[in-house]
């Protein structure tokens, strides 16, 4: 934790004190550097510009029927009112992104701390993610799968080529994704990285993070989200 805060800190002060985002980008390494320079390349200070730029178009109703056919017959669970009071501050980010009626949302019966994209047209969100998020948390990890669906057919390749660096990158580029989301819609950004961090930490206590090596360091990630937060004038002091 004190690491964190010394990170944090160090982060502030370089923003503060009138660096720019490329001395930021300085902290940065591999897959972190490539994610934030598609963002430079793009109009970042204004988020609704960008994403509705980048946005792809939804898939059909054809798709979506075959992608809710393949999902398990069982493991689907009814939400609790706190949690159904969780799902329903979704509307505004899945709005926002014209998704409303796109996704499909399930609550699964898993033991990790799990939000995922089925196939561009299911969100499948575990009971032990809405009980350890927040509900603007929540927000956060559902406006970066929203990120997935922006980048899917690279994701794809990611897989088919087994290719780690490139799967670390686009991860982050849907951390971006999903910072500039809440930036636009006034959310609280540092929700972002509390969200990862409590998906983390629980699965690792949990033993269930087999596929760590896909994703970023926590760190990393952290220091691309303040870095992209810096290049979008969202001043983590806010």
């Amino acid at each position: 934790m004190r690491s964190r805060t010394l990170l944090t800190g160090f982060m502030c002060w370089l923003l503060v004190s009138g660096f720019s985002a490329a001395a930021l980008t300085q902290a940065l390494h591999g897959p972190a550097v490539n994610a934030l320079r598609f963002f430079e390349a793009l109009r970042t200070r204004d988020p609704t510009a960008v994403l509705y730029a980048l946005r792809p178009l939804p898939v059909g109703p054809d798709a979506r029927a075959r992608a809710l056919a393949v999902l398990p017959a069982t493991g689907e669970l009814r939400p609790d009112r706190a949690e159904r009071a969780k799902l329903a501050m979704l509307e505004g980010v899945l709005t926002y992104h014209e998704r409303l009626r796109v996704f499909e949302t399930k609550v699964i019966d898993v033991p990790q701390a799990a939000v995922a994209l089925h196939q561009r047209a299911v969100l499948l969100i575990s009971r032990p993610a809405l009980r350890l998020l927040s509900g603007t948390e929540v927000q956060a990890m559902v406006a970066h799968e929203i990120g997935h669906d922006y980048f899917w057919t690279e994701f794809e390749r990611t897989l088919v080529d087994r290719d780690r660096l490139r799967r670390q990158e686009l991860e982050l580029k849907c951390d971006g994704i999903a910072l500039l989301t809440l930036v636009a819609l006034k959310l609280d950004p540092s929700s972002l990285g509390d969200g990862l961090r409590k998906q983390m930490r629980f699965n690792q206590m949990l033993g269930a993070d087999a596929n760590a090596a896909d994703y970023p360091l926590l760190n990393e990630r952290q220091r691309f989200i303040t870095a992209l937060r810096a290049l979008a004038g969202d001043s983590p002091t806010r």
